[in-house]
């Protein structure tokens, strides 16, 4: 019809007015090809954006697993099990490993990295890199891993011997870790209340807590909480601090990373303090004995009285020699040594740390 006069509409992307077809079939939205495909990029780019902040790492959560069994295969190498054990825990720490590859991957594929600059950071091609980590295959790997550890982790219904009641997992076994400290703990409390020379019912009326619970804790069958462990350290005359790691490490509870220089060296400290007096705090020469003469009197004594830091030999053989696991200890050692290591002025020669000299007496 040659009267109609044409129809016009607003550009969706310029919002300039543009005519528009008057024919059957979708009306069009933009004026031009550009401006589609202008709105396409900048679409692409939100949504890229919105995938990457709303996505949480993939590797963070395998990283943390991983640390577990690190410290599983240490543990058993302390323990001296068999070498099918020793083999099992690193054969598990592998595949763990091989899938932290691949969620690190994905998650910097997710951030915008090139395919290149994922084959530099691997130190392969390319084309090995897209062959080997391919998104699909990726997530199929992954979510493969999420089931299987679903299924180990399952808690069973009932609460079974060696579970915390306390965890609100409920029934989840704790760690070999977890029960030595809860231990040593209990045994560290009641060393104090043999040595107070009172009565059970006597802590009970001055602590507010029934005779029974406090029987249970100074057995080990209940683990206390923090202001329990106040408590009976205060009512015993102790510094509650000295039992402070062993209590972190009953109740699974992580501490922060990273710690400052005296932090670090007093949670060191702690520990080995909470064990000795676990063990009745024996004296030096008996704790010398113990060691079968890896450690001397004089060293024994330095140690434990903060004088001193130990080397990784001291600080294991004087756990071993108070009836402890090198194996628990050993993160805070080497967050100690890690932590004077950051200190250190760059442009100097590392100096002798006082645990490196030797014992001697």
């Amino acid at each position: 019809m040659a009267g109609t006069s044409p129809r016009y509409d607003r550009c969706r992307y310029c919002k300039e007015r543009f005519a528009q077809t008057s024919g059957p079939g979708r009306k069009k939205e933009y004026c031009s090809i550009g401006c589609r495909r202008r709105a396409q990029r900048e679409r692409d780019g939100r949504l890229g954006q919105q995938r990457t902040r709303s996505a949480l790492p993939l590797g963070q959560g395998i990283a943390e697993d991983v640390q577990a069994l690190s410290a599983a295969l240490l543990e058993a190498e302390y323990d001296g099990r068999s070498l099918m054990e020793l083999l099992h825990c690193a054969n598990e720490l592998g595949r763990e490993l091989d899938h932290y590859a691949a969620a690190a991957v994905q998650d910097a594929r997710n951030r915008g990295a090139s395919w290149d600059q994922v084959a530099e950071a691997a130190r392969v091609s390319a084309t090995t890199a897209r062959t080997r980590w391919p998104e699909n295959r990726v997530r199929e790997r992954l979510e493969q891993r999420a089931v299987q550890r679903a299924a180990v982790r399952q808690p069973s219904a009932p609460l079974v011997e060696g579970t915390d009641p306390a965890d609100p997992g409920g029934g989840r076994p704790l760690s070999k870790a977890a029960e030595r400290a809860s231990a040593k703990l209990a045994s560290a409390l009641s060393h104090l209340y043999r040595a107070s020379d009172l009565t059970i019912r006597e802590v009970a009326e001055q602590t507010s807590l029934s005779p029974s619970y406090i029987s249970r804790i100074l057995s080990g069958e209940r683990k206390p909480t923090w202001p329990v462990v106040c408590s009976l350290a205060e009512l015993f005359n102790e510094d509650a601090a000295e039992l402070s790691v062993l209590f972190e490490s009953a109740h699974g509870l992580v501490p922060p990373a990273r710690h400052a220089v005296p932090d670090t060296m007093a949670r060191l400290q702690a520990v080995l303090r909470g064990l000795h007096l676990a063990a009745g705090r024996p004296q030096p020469g008996v704790i010398r004995q113990a060691s079968h003469g890896a450690l001397s009197a004089r060293t024994i004594s330095e140690i434990l009285n903060g004088e001193m830091i130990p080397g990784w030999e001291q600080t294991s053989a004087l756990v071993t020699a108070l009836g402890g696991s090198p194996a628990d200890v050993r993160p805070l050692w080497e967050a100690v040594h890690y932590t004077f290591l950051l200190c250190l002025d760059p442009q100097e020669v590392p100096r002798p740390l006082p645990a490196a000299r030797p014992a001697t007496d």
